[in-house]
C-alpha cells in the first residue's frame, strides 16, 4: 500500500513547481528567445504533471481490488500521450523562434550580437 503523505507530498511539489513557474507574456513584437523560453516552461510544466499523474495513478493501481488500472496500463498511455504532447509543443514553439531568427537575422544562429563581417 503507497504511504498517503507521498502522495500528498507529490501535490504539493508539483503545487509549489507550478507557482515557481510563472511564464511571462509573451510580447507583440517578440524576441526567438520568447518562444524558446515558453517551450522550456511548457516543456516543464508537463513533467511535473507526469510525474504527479503517474504517482496519483501508480496509488490507485496499488490499493484498487482488481487489475482494471494496470489492465488498461494506464501509466504508460500517461507517458507516451504527455510525452507526444511535450514535443508536439515545444517543437511548434523551438519552429516559431527558428522562423522569427531567420527573418529577423537573416539566419545567422547568433542573433543580434553577431557582426557580419565585410558588412
Amino acid at each position: 500500500m503507497a504511504d498517503r503523505t507521498n502522495i500528498a507530498k507529490a501535490h504539493a511539489d508539483f503545487v509549489m513547481e507550478l507557482a515557481a513557474r510563472k511564464p511571462c507574456p509573451i510580447a507583440i513584437d517578440p524576441d526567438p528567445e520568447d518562444f524558446t523560453a515558453r517551450a522550456v516552461c511548457c516543456e516543464a510544466l508537463i513533467e511535473g504533471m507526469q510525474q504527479h499523474l503517474t504517482a496519483l495513478v501508480a496509488d490507485a493501481a496499488e490499493n484498487e481490488p482488481g487489475r482494471a488500472i494496470r489492465d488498461a496500463d494506464l501509466l504508460a498511455s500517461i507517458a507516451a500521450h504527455l510525452g507526444d504532447l511535450k514535443s508536439d509543443i515545444t517543437g511548434t514553439l523551438e519552429e516559431i523562434a527558428e522562423r522569427i531568427r531567420d527573418e529577423r537575422y537573416d539566419g545567422c544562429p547568433r542573433g543580434p550580437f553577431y557582426r557580419r563581417r565585410g558588412s
